[in-house]
């Protein structure tokens, strides 16, 4: 694994630590393993014909090339994950107690006291920052360090203010405080990106945590009294099953009596009409949408507690990949879910969440027709698609 420090920005004063749990045993520190080392088996998503063809086509092309070579190309390097089983490694996750640490903005790498970079802390990724081994001690002998104890929410994408990846990397650090002492629990602060929407906002409460809980980052870090340093996953969009089913399970439930039956009927299409990235002859695609009975919505224009409901009650969801389109983890087991790729823009995580929640996904590429992405869908293949989606619901009833 590459080191998440630029050679030029490593100094003797500064060193990277690459094993916390052997650091924590050492300074007598919490450490506490949550979920051992797993592999989790994702399964191909469907589509038709035409586009199985297009894949194979460019398939071929790319199985002449190296490695090396095939990541320097698009989204093509990417098929295999949609088309084959696949195998992701998770790695172990954790909780560890740090006194005196220091959080990184947007990111949340985690440095101690000792001038220690947990690499743990990265989610995989590589990073360089700014600080250098001056500025970060001088942080620690401010007078501004933040007494009481903190859980950092932020991750390498904090800075995207991303939905998506909201639900799947920080949301799910959350499962791994749930066995802490209820009274530990009202006590914790937690951190959250500067800036942060509603829905993060939304989605802590509806969790139990209160806005006067939070703090957003506005400096370039901020050094803590104690920090729970909470590893839920070990690269970004990989979330572990576990802890990512424990914390949807909660929000689901929080909106949602869980006693009540939750009856799948309605059909969805979540429009990007308003936001980047929009289909651009959708009043053509609504043509065959409203055939079908699908109901239009924007997810932009809902809070979080009404996404949940909305999803909760239906059969079968069909959009452009986005943000939007993540609400399926609020769906039910045998969901029926519909993404348009751009063949130029798009990337296949929503697949792992409809394999955890035993939906069955289905896709279909777009054109790509401008340099921001926007999408033109062929009719026939959408209808082509939801006559093959509707088959196979009716099969299983």
């Amino acid at each position: 694994m590459t080191d998440p420090l630029s050679h030029s920005e490593q100094t003797s004063e500064l060193s990277i630590n690459n094993n916390l749990e052997e650091l924590a045993k050492r300074h007598g520190w919490s450490f506490e393993v949550i979920s051992t080392l797993d592999i989790q088996i994702h399964y191909p998503s469907n589509t038709i014909e035409e586009d199985l063809l297009y894949v194979i086509q460019h398939w071929g092309e790319l199985l002449q090339y190296t490695p090396q070579e095939r990541s320097k190309f698009g989204r093509e390097e990417e098929y295999y994950h949609l088309h084959c089983v696949t195998n992701y490694k998770i790695g172990q996750t954790f909780r560890c107690f740090i006194p005196r640490a220091l959080v990184v903005n947007p990111t949340g790498l985690v440095i101690t006291s000792d001038l220690e970079i947990i690499r743990q802390s990265l989610d995989g990724q590589k990073i360089n920052i700014n600080l250098k081994a001056r500025q970060i001690k001088d942080k620690f002998n401010d007078s501004k360090i933040l007494s009481g104890t903190y859980v950092s929410l932020l991750s390498y994408w904090s800075h995207s203010l991303n939905f998506a990846h909201w639900l799947m990397d920080c949301l799910p650090k959350l499962a791994l405080i749930e066995s802490l002492d209820s009274n530990a629990k009202k006590n914790l602060k937690f951190i959250i990106p500067d800036g942060s929407p509603p829905y993060i906002v939304d989605s802590l409460k509806l969790l139990g945590i209160q806005e006067n809980q939070t703090i957003q980052i506005q400096e370039e870090s901020i050094t803590v009294e104690n920090l729970i340093l909470c590893r839920a996953a070990e690269n970004p969009g990989r979330p572990n099953k576990m802890h990512f089913l424990a914390i949807r399970n909660k929000l689901l439930t929080s909106v949602i009596d869980a006693e009540s039956v939750r009856l799948s009927f309605r059909r969805i299409y979540v429009s990007r009409s308003q936001s980047s990235r929009k289909i651009v002859n959708e009043a053509e695609i609504l043509q065959i949408l409203t055939k079908y009975d699908f109901e239009v919505i924007h997810c932009e224009k809902m809070t979080l507690a009404e996404q949940i409901i909305l999803f909760s009650e239906a059969e079968i969801v069909l959009g452009s990949h986005g943000a939007g389109m993540y609400n399926q983890i609020f769906c039910n087991s045998g969901t029926s879910i519909v993404e348009i790729y751009n063949k130029e823009y798009w990337y296949h995580s929503s697949r792992i969440i409809s394999n955890f929640m035993e939906h069955k996904h289905w896709h279909i590429f777009g054109e790509n027709i401008s340099s921001d992405w926007e999408t033109w869908v062929d009719p026939l293949k959408l209808e082509k698609v939801l006559s093959l989606v509707l088959h196979d619901r009716s099969s299983k009833n």
